[in-house]
């Protein structure tokens, strides 16, 4: 995990401004002070990884000191080090009820800096000259988390490029811009650059907007065929415009609501509705894209400033964690642990010979409607039973709750060799609304 730690200390992540985008988190900003807990404690040398964690123990032990002053300013270094020192935490023994108060606290802080870094957009720091667009998509790819791949020749294009703390989509962008190269997105939850011809298609006149984590892209898919006798617009020929919402590949989105979404037209101001309010679009498998289509009236090409606004709401899954829960002592039901908004706990394990069900359920404080209709991206979680050295995944679930802020499985383990010892249950820790709204330019897409 520490083999990162430099690239975190050298950057800065800013304040997520985007107020008029109405979104519907908060960032902060997470640059990184060095405090001096009292003449015992001294800040570490920056990339040397024992030093870090020695500086660390270090400050867990000032978190029992005599002096109050020592042990705030202890605690308040902890959390400024960010969520990446949560594994050095995870196994600290407090030596006292304070130390075990202020360590839950400073974990609080540390999950809830997590929950909001995961929910923004990525960030890029790189600067190459000439080498291969294969190997900068793996340097992002080790900055972000996302995987962006590249093949056959266009993987060893020379780029030159300089980025220093841009946002993801940009990034990916302007490679895709200088290497005559689409934007593409695989079922396997990738981003790929292909080239327009292998893409099966060239490229054409487009509007694209930056929303955070959330790539907006339209453009002009054909011309339609003459109006119904009974369709409300005005001209005799409509035009179709393709509108893909992308997100990051590293997020994994559970509910997309579209709208309202209005054309705008110059000519004092009328408007059109062209999709409803709180159209849901689902989202199936891991392609990190959904598309739709809106249809506007052939004559707005003839107005300069007519414009597609609309807006749309993401319900994002985010900080996948493994839960633990040691093999249960009698019946001492239920278990519960809690972290960042989502409380889980542990309602049953029955064994058989070769055999063992258990009983898990979670709830979020804040669900966000993600269980709202209940399309199963809750399915995905993965569960597996530890014994005897090894560990094996369920075979088999079943769904006992659905409810509005959560759900409650039972999982089958079977095939076992030996004694069943703990169970793992890997989950989010949090789900995060994404509130936005968009502003398409016709006159960028429309000749």
């Amino acid at each position: 995990m520490l083999s990162r730690w430099r690239l975190w200390l050298f950057h800065q992540f800013p304040d997520l401004s985007l107020r008029q985008a109405e979104i519907g988190f908060w960032t902060v900003s997470f640059a990184v002070s060095v405090l001096v807990v009292g003449s015992t404690i001294s800040p570490p040398a920056l990339g040397v990884e024992e030093e870090l964690r020695d500086h660390i123990r270090r400050l867990v032990a000032a978190l029992d000191a005599p002096q109050r002053s020592v042990r705030d300013s202890a605690e308040k270094e902890l959390e400024s080090l960010g969520w990446r020192i949560l594994p050095e935490l995870s196994d600290v023994v407090a030596t006292s009820p304070e130390v075990a108060l202020r360590l839950a606290r400073i974990r609080e802080q540390l999950v809830a800096q997590r929950i909001r870094q995961e929910a923004r957009e990525s960030h890029v720091t790189l600067q190459v000259q000439q080498r291969s667009l294969e190997n900068i998509l793996k340097d992002i790819q080790s900055q972000t988390g996302n995987v962006v791949t590249v093949r056959g020749e266009l993987a060893q294009e020379p780029i030159s490029a300089s980025y220093h703390d841009a946002p993801f989509w940009e990034v990916i962008d302007d490679l895709a811009e200088q290497s005559h190269s689409e934007v593409t997105f695989n079922t396997d939850g990738s981003v790929e650059l292909l080239s327009a011809e292998n893409a099966g298609r060239f490229r054409t006149k487009r509007q694209v907007t930056y929303v955070g984590p959330i790539r907006i892209t339209a453009e002009k898919a054909s011309h339609a065929q003459p109006r119904e006798e009974n369709s409300p617009l005005t001209s005799s020929k409509r035009i179709v415009l393709n509108v893909t919402l992308a997100w990051e590949p590293r997020l994994r989105p559970a509910v997309l609501w579209w709208g309202p979404v209005e054309l705008v037209s110059s000519r004092g101001g009328a408007r059109q509705t062209l999709l409803p309010s709180r159209r849901e679009i689902p989202i199936l498998g891991f392609r990190p894209a959904v598309e739709t289509t809106v249809v506007v009236d052939d004559s707005v090409s003839k107005e300069s400033k007519a414009a597609i606004r609309g807006a749309f709401d993401f319900v994002f899954p985010v900080c996948l964690e493994s839960f633990k829960f040691e093999r249960p002592v009698g019946n001492l039901f239920p278990q519960r642990q809690h972290m960042g908004d989502a409380t889980v706990t542990l309602t049953s394990w029955r064994e058989n010979p070769g055999m063992v069900e258990i009983g898990l359920r979670v709830e979020y404080s804040q669900p966000q409607e993600a269980f709202a209709s209940h399309r199963g991206w809750f399915y995905r979680w993965q569960a597996e039973i530890e014994g005897d050295g090894c560990r094996k995944t369920f075979d088999h679930l079943e769904a006992l709750w659905l409810g509005e802020n959560g759900v409650e499985f039972v999982y089958r383990f079977s095939g076992l060799s030996g004694r069943a010892t703990a169970v793992r249950w890997m989950l989010p820790l949090a789900i995060v609304r994404f509130s936005a709204e968009f502003d398409i330019a016709l006159e960028k897409i429309i000749e």
